[in-house]
């Protein structure tokens, strides 16, 4: 109803208050009442605004009423922002002493009204929701509860549900037992036949776990030996063949990235061709997640040969497309869990591990009464369990019982959201903390299946207001916020080194696409629609999302705080030219994704979206920004990023004016023909990314403690690499994410700095010269580790190998430039990937007892000196994937002769390995797959490389 709309307005109007404290001077107790009101009835609306008393039209008709006025709110206040901050209006600020213009007063009476009317109409509402009896559904506690409960969230672990690989899959065993065997066999036994399988499909009911199914599956280390090629993609209800063929033939390892630019140019049938070709040649398994017409599979069946042994898995809720897709499919239909396995898969996420509750009668009863009414479906357990994970008293408990009860017998969700999925994801949405709920609801602007980038969502409910301040960062409150999200309701996929990726189920999705257009807060236009003039005209529409290419910028609605657009491959947006910028004077968030426009410009007008705090530009066609970028003084976050085949972006000499700038990341090669000043941005600064050899040395030393992120690339002077090593940044201790390059002539004299105070840094990417008496000193902190053209004598294994959270590092380029290299005992113990490119002068590599035991894989390429592999390889039992790239005859003979070949590889286990054996081979034959390419041409060698 309309809980989230107040929520945002009151935090929207707070944070106003704070940061534009000399523009609402004038009339800053009409404001201050405003406030308060807001804030009187948010309490009341918070309790009235229950799952219990969804279908009561009388009550949604006040609740629409009241959501009108907190909009109403929010609009004046920023109107009124927008005129005083107007470059025409001299005296914006108002200050003490001055004497006001006609036309001064004029606004500050009509805003004084407009703020009466609004108060007058919060307390109308007020008296008529006191009618209403508050229900106890669900207790709730207070604002300052809410606050609690959001910092009490980073304690959470953070959840990876059922239909990701490492979540919990329950009951499925004897099935995935099954369904591994059939798919690497050739033979299925069907009425007393044997046919050959060459197509599964997993048919089901959305949230029954057919997406987990198969990704236990595509996962099973005997179906990764088996298959020499695999690729997973996602279809949906809209797809792009393109770029689905692209995506099977970057997974399957038939081109590289830069290839994948290259490919793009080809056409629709071309790409069947180039993708057929190549896995005709090879043993493939291909995962089709989530098909939903005939239409889909006849764009892409054409490239993917199924007479070789090969195998296509799919998922689909469409119960007539496996018989169209192959006659001969296998339809597996994942069974519902039954009364017990339900109960096992709560407790899991309910209880968690050793949690006193799990042996609690009356919980155990309470659990086992609610999971029944979930009839089975995994996801409708999944989220009932997120919710009652952060209830702590039985009392709590049993409200949400009789909430859940209540809710089965009133609520009719839509037939295809199944009825307990639909109602545990409304229990649970209603039961979020008023500053969750427009946090969950902005994941609706996302396409589907679209996997989210952590960090950057949670920067835009920064700019949209929802994030309340406290003694913490507001990054830090806002990564509190999505754990809670995370251990209720939100899936998360993976955690890295640059935060949480999430990806939301087709049915939560779905149910936040709706919930956020019923609540006027979000409308989103699906892919292929290009109905743009049918988007919603109404004052209420605060946030629009496009998903479609090829469109224009909808100006028919001006009170909107939010608008993204992602672009599709082969369509243009209409010029980013004219006056659309007057119609979005209101904007908060602006973000195009993938978007190529005809001319590669913005509006000069740009700079007059005076409420803008962020601006994404992320593998866009613009090729340069407005000067009058710099008039934007409220923007938090700028990333700028063209998409691959365009080059030369330039920016003006400008960023130095948004003061407020928090994050800046530049992608790629940036031109600052003005040059580039960035001396203001020094104390609210935290994210500085790819910035390219401009920084001054008195810049770089009042680069603030704030810092987190530092990216510098073409470091020209020693002064300056000094300087960044003696900056605040560097000294503070917060930086977690460091990247620097040097130009020859500069080298790293000590790493002492980085040692001593960089204790949070995870991620160290080194790109230059190190000096001949630097010691190589690494923070214990950090999990990836990239060196580059450091041209060291001192072995980097030695000090890497003390890194006890490593998980990733690189030596490429000369990085190390010594000819033995050493992995001491139990050196590396939770290094999973490493990589050794580009080492000219390497000859030998010792590999000791005990070290590198999680290493899972390992790539070697034109390492021209490389005599062998050390023999203690063959008992690092975790090694999967050893990839040999441009490696010396000598070497590659060793392992595996296969005459003048210089493409192939090895399987463990399998049948259809050719060629003699080498004799290092037993270094080498545990590992489920080694690929070679290409052999190195050495002097003399009339032999062409691969």
């Amino acid at each position: 109803m309309a809980a989230s709309s107040i929520a945002s307005a009151v935090q929207w109007i707070a944070m106003q208050i704070a940061n534009e404290a000399n523009f609402l001077l004038p009339v800053e107790d009409q404001v201050d009442i405003l406030q308060y009101e807001l804030k009187y009835i948010q309490q009341l609306v918070r309790d009235v605004d229950s799952p219990e008393e969804v279908g009561n039209s009388q009550l949604q008709i006040l609740m629409e009423r009241i959501q009108k006025i907190a909009f109403r709110a929010e609009d004046v206040i920023d109107t009124y922002i927008l005129e005083v901050a107007s470059p025409n209006n001299e005296d914006g600020n108002f200050p003490a002493g001055r004497v006001r213009s006609l036309a001064q007063t004029f606004l500050i009476q009509q805003v004084g009204k407009d703020i009466q009317a609004i108060v007058t109409g919060l307390r109308e509402a007020f008296e008529r929701l006191q009618g209403y009896q508050v229900p106890k559904a669900i207790a709730r506690e207070g604002p300052s509860n809410d606050k609690n409960r959001s910092k009490q969230a980073g304690n959470y672990k953070v959840l990876t549900y059922a239909h990701t690989d490492d979540g919990y899959c329950v009951g499925r065993e004897d099935d995935i037992e099954k369904l591994v065997q059939l798919v690497t066999g050739m033979n299925y036994s069907r009425e007393g036949c044997s046919q050959e399988v060459r197509v599964v499909a997993m048919v089901g009911a959305a949230g029954v776990g057919k997406t987990t199914l198969a990704r236990k599956i595509f996962n099973d280390s005997g179906v990764k030996e088996h298959f020499s090629r695999v690729a997973w993609v996602t279809i949906s209800q809209h797809w792009n063949t393109k770029d689905l063929l692209l995506q099977i033939l970057r997974q399957t390892g038939a081109i590289s990235v830069a290839e994948r630019i290259s490919f793009k140019d080809l056409s629709e049938p071309d790409l069947v061709a180039e993708t057929h070709g190549f896995l005709s040649e090879n043993l493939h398994l291909i995962v089709l997640d989530d098909m939903w017409t005939k239409e889909a599979w006849a764009d892409i069946c054409a490239a993917l040969p199924l007479n070789n042994g090969s195998k296509v898995i799919f998922t689909t809720r469409n119960n007539d497309l496996p018989s169209y897709v192959d006659l001969n499919c296998v339809v597996h239909q994942p069974t519902l869990l039954t009364g017990e396995q339900s109960l096992v898969l709560f407790k899991k996420i309910a209880f968690g591990d050793e949690d006193i509750r799990a042996t609690t009668d009356d919980f155990v009863r309470l659990g086992t009464e609610m999971t029944q009414k979930c009839y089975g479906l995994p996801l409708a357990v999944v989220i009932l369990a997120g919710l009652l994970r952060t209830k702590r008293t039985l009392g709590e408990w049993k409200d949400v019982s009789k909430t859940f009860r209540s809710l089965l017998l009133k609520v009719e969700g839509p037939a295809h959201y199944g009825k307990s999925v639909y109602q545990t994801l409304m229990l649970s949405y209603h039961d979020l903390p008023d500053h969750l709920k427009p946090c969950f609801l902005y994941l609706a602007q996302f396409p589907e299946d679209y996997v989210i980038q952590s960090e950057k969502l949670i920067l835009t409910w920064i700019a949209e207001g929802f994030v309340l301040a406290n003694e913490n960062s507001l990054e830090d409150v806002a990564r509190q916020y999505l754990n809670e999200l995370i251990c209720r309701v939100v899936e998360s996929d993976l955690v890295t080194t640059e935060g949480v990726l999430i990806q939301l189920h087709d049915v939560t999705r779905e149910f936040c696409v709706a919930k956020a257009k019923d609540e006027h807060f979000l409308e989103v236009l699906p892919p292929n629609d290009q109905r743009v003039g049918t988007l919603s005209t109404s004052d209420q529409l605060r946030r629009v999302s496009i998903l479609t290419g090829g469109t224009s910028i909808p100006t028919q609605i001006s009170h909107i705080r939010s608008f993204i657009q992602f672009g599709v491959e082969g369509s243009r947006t209409t010029s980013l030219r004219g006056s659309w910028t007057e119609h979005f004077k209101l904007l908060r968030v602006l973000i195009l994704y993938g978007v190529e426009t005809h001319d590669g410009y913005l509006p000069e007008t740009l700079g007059n979206l005076k409420h803008l705090r962020y601006l994404g530009l992320t593998k866009t066609s613009i090729k340069t920004l407005p000067k009058s970028v710099g008039n934007l003084s409220n923007l938090l976050y700028l990333e700028y990023e063209l998409m691959w085949g365009f080059e030369g972006k330039t920016l003006p000499n400008v960023l130095w004016k948004m003061k407020q700038l928090r994050h800046l990341y530049f992608h790629g090669e940036v031109m600052f023909p003005e040059g580039l000043k960035l001396h203001t941005l020094t104390t609210n600064l935290q994210a500085l990314w790819g910035i390219k050899g401009i920084c001054s040395e008195e810049e770089m030393e009042r680069m603030g403690p704030n810092l987190t992120k530092l990216g510098i690339r073409n470091i020209k002077s020693q002064r300056l690499l000094d300087a960044v090593f003696r900056s605040p940044c560097m000294t503070s201790g917060n930086l977690v994410k460091l990247n620097l390059l040097w130009t020859d002539g500069v080298e790293l004299k000590s790493m002492e700095p980085l040692y001593n105070h960089c204790q949070r840094l995870r991620w160290l990417e080194l790109l230059g010269k190190i000096g001949e008496d630097c010691p190589l000193h690494f923070p214990p902190s950090l999990v990836t580790l990239i060196l580059f053209y450091n041209k060291t004598c001192n072995d980097p294994m030695a000090a890497a190998g003390r890194l006890g959270q490593l998980k990733t590092l690189s030596l490429c380029l000369n990085a190390y430039i010594g000819a033995e290299m050493t992995c001491n005992v139990a050196s590396f113990p939770q290094l999973m990937e490493l990589r050794l490119q580009h080492l000219d002068n390497l000859e030998e590599w010792r590999v000791e007892k005990g070290a590198m035991p999680q290493l899972k894989k390992l790539r070697i390429s034109y390492c021209r000196k490389f005599k062998r592999l050390p023999k203690e390889l063959k008992s690092i039992c975790s090694l999967q994937n050893l990839e040999l790239w441009q490696m010396p005859r000598n070497f590659c003979d060793r392992l595996f002769r296969q005459g003048d070949k210089t493409l192939y590889e090895y399987r463990a286990g399998s049948t259809n390995n050719k060629g003699e054996r080498g004799e290092d081979f037993h270094i080498i034959q545990h590992i489920s797959l080694v690929e070679f390419s290409g052999v190195l041409v050495e002097e003399g060698d009339d032999e062409a490389k691969c």
